[in-house]
């Protein structure tokens, strides 16, 4: 149950500014930082109206959230922990109105059924999850393997946020990478 108590964080522009996101469980998510996410939506700019959003592991869903605040006509959101899918929900209910899809499970096994139904443009996020006990490239690797196998024809630009150490590749199926911009540990790395 949520409680007002619950930590939360705020979305940062357009018309659902200054809401209050609860955030979901930190021992299972990990919020991006407010400097990331204003340098992600100041990048893609006006590429985000009338635009379909996918945020594959959405945590509270602060980056869906913001993209449907900003002009984004949909957005679909992945998330496999219980605690996290009943803060996203809630998030949802209470702030959009927007049109919005929510699908419960491992991102990995889920998405390429659930994207059978988004049209182009789209542009996608992905913030994997890790822990401590499990090897992060395992990870990257994992998504290095979403990307190559997402349709090009549909998602005109794929973001992935990820830790500055990892190497990113020059292309990965027919997405090319286009730059990165880093944030102490943080790193994001826009495909085209």
């Amino acid at each position: 149950m949520l409680t007002s108590k619950s930590p939360t964080l705020k979305v940062i522009g357009g018309i659902y500014k200054g809401r209050n996101l609860q955030m979901a469980p930190l021992e299972v998510t990990r919020a991006s930082k407010a400097i990331l996410k204003e340098s992600l939506f100041n990048t893609l700019s006006a590429d985000i109206v009338g635009a379909n959003f996918v945020e594959f592991f959405a945590g509270s869903g602060s980056i869906g959230i913001e993209a449907l605040s900003r002009g984004a006509k949909f957005a679909m959101f992945f998330e496999r922990n219980k605690k996290s899918f009943a803060v996203l929900e809630s998030n949802l209910a209470n702030i959009c109105q927007n049109l919005y899809k929510l699908i419960f499970g491992d991102t990995f096994n889920a998405y390429s059924t659930a994207l059978q139904t988004i049209n182009a443009p789209c542009i996608g996020y992905i913030d994997p999850p890790f822990d401590i006990r499990e090897n992060m490239d395992d990870i990257y690797v994992k998504c290095f393997k979403m990307i190559e196998n997402l349709d090009s024809n549909v998602f005109s630009l794929i973001v992935l946020e990820h830790h500055s150490k990892l190497i990113i590749p020059e292309k990965i199926n027919t997405f090319a990478h286009i730059k990165t911009k880093r944030f102490g540990k943080s790193s994001l790395s826009y495909f085209g």
